[in-house]
């Protein structure tokens, strides 16, 4: 654990020089061209960047609040629901794959020279006008090794941290949907309300319960959205930039473009499909609420009830303003953004060209 923070530490100490310089160097020539050539790289260094200097920070939230507050665990469910959670982290760890092969790919497509290094990675243009005769010791045993580690951060602390919370909130909505349609003991029992009102009374505490849980994980994890978000639409606006505004070939390039967008893709398709599932906790346990027979309930049982229905109104969103939220609704957006950016730069490019 000592070795890896050090290693952290270093990359810190190498990298905040160099993305400070680098961002003196954009707003000296403020230029486009000069942007989109050395932008895409910058942005995702910068990105990676944040995600080390948040690491701690994110892992210490989700792990503590997790142990803080009695939820549910996997050891309280039945077979029926240990299947279904089996089911789900199956998905997730195959979202994770996906993201580790996606973040191999985008390594080796950066460890592999091609000619025009330096005219997309702004570190190897220093090293190579200023330091020519290190060049490839620098490049090689120091710059290199670093890509691994900034690529893989980058998508492991926001996406990964995202999963976990997704897998916990999803067990959680199996056992409320269990507890729930069990809620009723047999009807000819002499204790029938007594007991529809115990039964009652656990899931509310419990759902009061995993509502603080998500209340306290997802506001101290706003702090990061508004950064991550930036980022993003920096990053990806970057690189549509770099597609259609590079000077020279960009054949060169295309294993690592396409690199990219395969780990962006993946990625923005994980943290949505679990952004939506984490918002999907309370619409799914009212429904379930709904299906509930409470027609022989006497009136206090029936009272805790509406208030227990109405409680279900309050949502766990990972949101990124007052209006959006991770969720199927931004992923579409978010494509819709970048089609559009794609059509608008094809036709002042073709503007141009005519």
């Amino acid at each position: 654990m000592k070795i890896i923070r050090f290693y952290f530490l270093l990359i810190k100490l190498l990298l905040t020089p160099l993305i400070l310089l680098q961002a003196y160097f954009f707003l000296q020539k403020f230029e486009l061209n000069y942007f989109s050539k050395y932008g895409p790289i910058y942005i995702t260094t910068v990105y990676a960047l944040m995600c080390i200097f948040s690491q701690s920070y994110i892992t210490e939230m989700i792990t503590k609040k997790v142990h803080q507050i009695q939820i549910w665990q996997i050891e309280d469910a039945t077979e029926e629901i240990q299947e279904k959670m089996k089911q789900t982290w199956f998905v997730i760890t195959l979202c994770i794959l996906l993201s580790i092969t996606a973040t191999c790919v985008l390594f080796i497509s950066y460890v592999l020279p091609t000619a025009q290094d330096t005219d997309v990675i702004w570190t190897f243009k220093l090293v190579n006008l200023y330091l020519p005769q290190w060049e490839s010791l620098l490049v090689w045993c120091l710059f290199k090794p670093t890509i691994f580690t900034l690529t893989y951060v980058s998508i492991s602390i926001p996406a990964f941290t995202i999963y976990y919370y997704h897998g916990h909130i999803t067990l959680q909505k199996h056992m409320f949907k269990h507890h729930l349609q069990n809620i009723n003991p047999n009807p000819t029992s002499a204790n029938y309300n007594q007991e529809v009102n115990k039964r009652l009374l656990f899931c509310v505490r419990n759902h009061t319960r995993v509502v603080k849980y998500g209340i306290k994980i997802l506001q101290p994890a706003q702090v990061c959205v508004f950064p991550f978000r930036v980022l993003g639409i920096a990053y990806m606006a970057g690189l549509v930039l770099l597609c259609f505004t590079f000077e020279g070939s960009l054949s060169s390039q295309y294993f690592r473009i396409a690199a990219h967008v395969v780990t962006a893709a993946t990625t923005l398709v994980g943290c949505v499909v679990s952004g939506q599932g984490i918002e999907d906790l309370a619409p799914e346990i009212a429904d379930a609420l709904c299906e509930v027979d409470w027609c022989d309930w006497d009136q206090r049982n029936k009272r805790i009830y509406l208030i227990f229905l109405t409680s279900t109104n309050k949502m766990l969103k990972i949101k990124y303003s007052d209006n959006i939220s991770l969720n199927y609704e931004l992923g579409i957006e978010i494509i819709k953004a970048v089609f559009s950016s794609i059509s608008i730069i094809y036709s002042l490019q073709q503007q141009k060209g005519n």
